[in-house]
């Protein structure tokens, strides 16, 4: 497994122009399975299942269509991106299996530095029921912190998680996220806390060994 971590901001469509690269090598066993990590520019991207009427701002940021699956989603400084070009047989092409682990490994991340967050039943992505500045008057046990969104190529699964550490949460205000309209976005900052990327990277890398060694066993 080859990890790479990118400085600097990088503009989603050169990621994706990147990661497509990858993830021909890696179905064609001419690269190792690869896990990368970034920020992104300012950008709203939207999935198969994105719904027009869910982009509130159009002229905002600008508007990409991609080819990961959900809905429209908010990507810019201050949220740490992880692109995992990986192959699904390790978890015995079970999607689901996949998703969950992807949620664990975001879950057992946050929990190193006292972040309680969970899966809500309803959607995909990792939430938690606290947020420092909410408006006291807005009272909702939903927050989300973390996003997931993959694709699925030649028993490859790529994108992945996006997880908000300090992005301006107003950002996300040009978009109905994930198309969810009862839910309101968080990150590490709004929990209260102060996270390196390089803490948080290293944290990620120590339970994704630990995970995927429980699960392709």
């Amino acid at each position: 497994m080859d990890w790479i971590t990118s400085k600097g901001l990088i503009e989603y469509q050169e990621a994706l122009n990147r990661m497509e690269s990858k993830v021909s090598k890696i179905i064609n066993n001419e690269r190792n399975e690869t896990i990368w990590l970034l920020e992104h520019s300012d950008v709203y991207t939207a999935g198969t299942s994105a719904n027009i009427k869910d982009l509130k701002d159009p002229k905002r940021f600008p508007v990409i269509t991609t080819n990961r699956g959900g809905q429209f989603t908010y990507h810019g400084p201050g949220q740490r991106i992880v692109y995992l070009m990986i192959k699904l047989e390790r978890f015995r092409f079970d999607v689901r299996k996949y998703v969950y682990f992807l949620e664990e490994l975001v879950i057992r991340t946050l929990d190193d530095f006292s972040i309680n967050t969970h899966r809500w039943e309803q959607a995909i992505g990792v939430w938690t029921q606290n947020d420092s500045t909410s408006d006291p008057e807005y009272r909702l046990n939903r927050y989300k912190i973390a996003s997931i969104g993959i694709r699925i190529r030649r028993g490859v699964a790529f994108h992945g998680i996006a997880i908000n550490m300090t992005p301006n949460i107003k950002n996300f205000d040009g978009i109905t996220p994930c198309g969810l309209q009862d839910v309101r976005m968080t990150s590490v900052a709004r929990q209260g806390m102060e996270i390196s990327l390089a803490d948080f990277d290293e944290s990620l890398k120590f339970n994704f060994d630990k995970l995927i060694k429980v699960t392709t066993t």
